[in-house]
């Protein structure tokens, strides 16, 4: 592991126009081919099956393999293509602005305030969300994705490539805007298009990338983010008890 002033001083990579529109084709193209891919492959092995027929592990399962595979892409850019350090490009690597405590209050405290914040609006029903969520399989499966491994290949994603990449070519002011735009949006079908709560994802995701580009570190905005989905996931287990409990 390279120690933090080795990193510091040494010339970073620099990212180019046609990196990034190679990634957009190829995300755009994951997003409309690849649950097609996954729908003809579970169609032939349940005969009949229709989409909307699909549950909500299969649907957790498809956006997991996308989220994998745009992670490849850059793994592949990165290492294949421009011949760099995988870890140090993405800067995921630890540095002495780390502060991995401070990362997870401040991750817990972002849960609740947004949680608060949610709770002054009239809740959205049959969400897309809501709908995948709808048995005991999916609900471990989302949970378990949401807190180990979700916020890592996001990060990675929003973070680690393309708040970077931005960064070199329109400069950090424009990059942090439309990475955080962008994280936004990737979220917004999955809430149905509440305004409340897309306002509410629009503030965390600029903090996790003004927390990136503060401390230099995509690792310190994956731990921030670990630490809100955890919080957010726990609250609502425990909402869960209480209502149970009061029924």
């Amino acid at each position: 592991m390279e120690p933090a002033s080795a990193q510091e001083h040494e010339p970073r990579f620099r990212w180019q126009s046609l990196d990034v529109a190679v990634f957009v084709v190829f995300f755009v193209g994951t997003v409309f081919i690849l649950p097609s891919i996954a729908y003809l492959v579970l169609q032939f092995l349940q005969p009949g099956l229709e989409i909307t027929d699909l549950s909500g592990v299969q649907l957790i399962l498809i956006q997991a393999v996308m989220n994998l595979a745009w992670v490849g892409f850059i793994f592949f850019l990165i290492s294949k293509v421009h011949h760099q350090p995988i870890l140090r490009t993405l800067r995921m690597l630890p540095t002495n602005n780390l502060a991995v405590i401070r990362m997870l209050g401040t991750g817990a405290l972002l849960a609740i305030v947004a949680l608060v914040a949610t709770s002054f609006f009239p809740a959205p029903t049959d969400t897309p969300l809501q709908q995948l969520l709808s048995t005991t399989p999916s609900i471990v499966l989302f949970v378990t994705f949401g807190i180990f491994v979700a916020p890592v290949l996001e990060e990675i994603v929003f973070r680690g490539f393309v708040f970077t990449a931005l960064v070199d070519l329109c400069g950090s002011k424009a990059a942090l805007l439309i990475t955080t735009a962008s994280f936004a949006a990737l979220h917004f079908f999955q809430i149905g298009g509440s305004w409340p709560a897309v306002i509410v994802i629009l503030f965390i995701s600029y903090v996790f990338t003004a927390v990136r580009q503060r401390r230099d570190s995509t690792l310190a905005s994956a731990i921030l983010h670990t630490a809100y989905n955890a919080t957010i996931f726990a609250a609502s287990v425990v909402a869960s008890i209480l209502g149970m409990t009061a029924s």
